[in-house]
């Protein structure tokens, strides 16, 4: 789950569908971008799927005490993701085994570093998963490199939006979003920085895109004293679903 505080509520998104927008934007992005044409497509559905563990895991908000907010992905335990994690990445690559490929590359990215037993367990079965399909499915390690940082820069992008707040054009709420993007550095030739200019409009520089474009976000905005009053999961599910439309814009 995607939480932002906006006082009397919590702005909240499904981790898939934030993953969901991220895939609607990257189709989008200029056949360049990409380490082949003909590799589009599954690309595409791993950023567009990248978080099909989060499916479960976000039907019943949970609530943080010492926080006094929903639990959020920036809060989770990693006890309580890594297994879904693994499933999620099983059922994508069941799907399409090169998006499943590059979701594994892309969740193995947060434990890069990790010391946690259960971190590193799941961090040994991805790189399996990884070698083996790298072998079945003969792509170059440069290409996958490539595309792996589609979806990481989609996902990011994807982020920024959501954990802003896009009706006033203020945000995001967390520092590590608002440098400059080098995902595609590689490929653009240089950073690329993104800004909001007014509500509801992003400009970037350089623009990825084939044009500017729009794409919505759903969300609930969960009022507190209805937290209070009847808790997060009941609260969460009689809150209605709205839609935000935010545009992408060269600079």
């Amino acid at each position: 789950m995607i939480v932002v505080d906006a006082e009397n509520a919590f702005r909240m998104i499904g981790q898939y569908d934030h993953s969901l927008h991220a895939g609607e934007m990257g189709a989008w992005l200029r056949d360049e971008v990409f380490s082949a044409v003909e590799r589009r497509a599954s690309v595409l559905k791993a950023a567009a799927e990248h978080d099909l563990a989060w499916k479960a895991m976000d039907k019943v908000p949970m609530w943080n005490d010492a926080r006094g907010a929903p639990y959020s992905f920036l809060d989770l335990p990693d006890s309580w993701k890594l297994a879904h994690y693994h499933c999620g990445v099983d059922q994508l690559e069941d799907r399409d085994p090169y998006a499943g490929l590059l979701a594994s590359r892309h969740y193995a990215a947060f434990f890069e570093h990790a010391a946690d037993a259960d971190a590193l367990a799941f961090l040994a079965r991805e790189q399996s998963r990884q070698a083996r399909l790298l072998g079945e499915l003969g792509v170059a390690e440069r290409d996958v490199a490539r595309d792996v940082r589609v979806v990481q820069f989609l996902d990011k992008l994807s982020l920024y939006v959501c954990l802003s707040h896009p009706r006033c054009g203020m945000g995001p709420v967390v520092p590590w979003l608002r440098g400059p993007f080098r995902e595609l550095e590689s490929i653009m030739g240089e950073p690329i920085e993104v800004q909001w200019e007014g509500p509801g409009r992003i400009r970037l520089k350089p623009f990825p895109f084939r044009a500017a474009f729009a794409c919505d976000v759903p969300l609930r905005r969960v009022d507190k004293r209805q937290i209070a009053a009847v808790g997060i999961a009941k609260a969460y599910v009689q809150a209605a679903v709205e839609r935000e439309r935010v545009t992408m814009a060269p600079a």
